[in-house]
């Protein structure tokens, strides 16, 4: 037989964690003396043993109870269990990507930005198709994307002045700007992820904000998002 403190020292375990389990049930030990003091025999050890073997799962007090009270339910208890640490782990990854990129954002002052941005593209975005377009931009690397963003603010300026000066949806030009707008767009939505189309409803949804961060106002993005539309339509 052991004391509290034998126990506690022959298995590294503190005294008053085994006063705690003590106190909730879940350990009791076999004797105590006319004093009152705790006497522990082997069967406690090896409950203890499987008490600290199932904490190391992560399982609660409560399930450990569970599970040692009636050993046919610990099957569904560790699958369900198991379950709980994929989705936590899930979450985890999905963190420690939208992290990652907010740190690739070289100006700190910019990650504030990049915060509202990402909390803009969740409802629209999937986890998966964040990370396709994640990895897309990484395919393409830095100087390729600056380049598409040169060229696609160069081809705002030329469409809004085809808005401007009323040029025809079906005209040549309005054809190889729309051709080379959309080529652009695919360098970055990967075909089948749906990735562009939640952009669009992201635009739909919140133009006014997006615009805010654009050089251009809202009422120009707006028509030529809507001009885009009847060339593609006349095309």
């Amino acid at each position: 037989m052991w004391t509290i403190g034998q126990l506690a020292q022959a298995t590294r375990t503190t005294v008053r964690a085994l006063r705690h389990y003590d106190q909730i049930g879940l350990l009791r030990p076999t004797e105590r003396t006319q004093n009152g003091h705790r006497r522990y025999g082997p069967d406690d050890l090896r409950r203890l043993y499987r008490i600290r073997a199932l904490r190391t799962f992560g399982l609660s007090l409560d399930e450990i109870a569970t599970a040692l009270e009636a050993p046919a339910s610990m099957t569904a208890l560790l699958h369900a269990h198991l379950a709980a640490l994929s989705r936590r782990a899930s979450e985890i990854e999905a963190l420690r990507t939208q992290l990652t990129r907010l740190l690739d954002h070289d100006d700190p002052t910019g990650y504030l930005k990049a915060l509202e941005m990402m909390a803009m593209l969740d409802p629209y975005l999937t986890p998966e198709q964040q990370d396709s377009l994640a990895a897309r931009r990484e395919h393409l690397g830095p100087e390729a994307v600056e380049n598409a963003k040169t060229e696609w603010r160069t081809l705002v300026e030329s469409l809004l002045e085809c808005v401007r000066t009323g040029r025809a949806p079906d005209s040549e030009e309005a054809r190889a700007l729309v051709a080379r707008w959309d080529a652009i767009g695919a360098l970055f939505h990967a075909g089948g992820t749906g990735t562009e189309a939640a952009a669009r409803r992201m635009w739909a949804e919140n133009s006014e904000e997006i615009s805010a961060r654009l050089p251009w106002s809202a009422d120009d993005m707006r028509e030529l998002v809507a001009y885009v539309t009847r060339v593609r339509e006349n095309g």
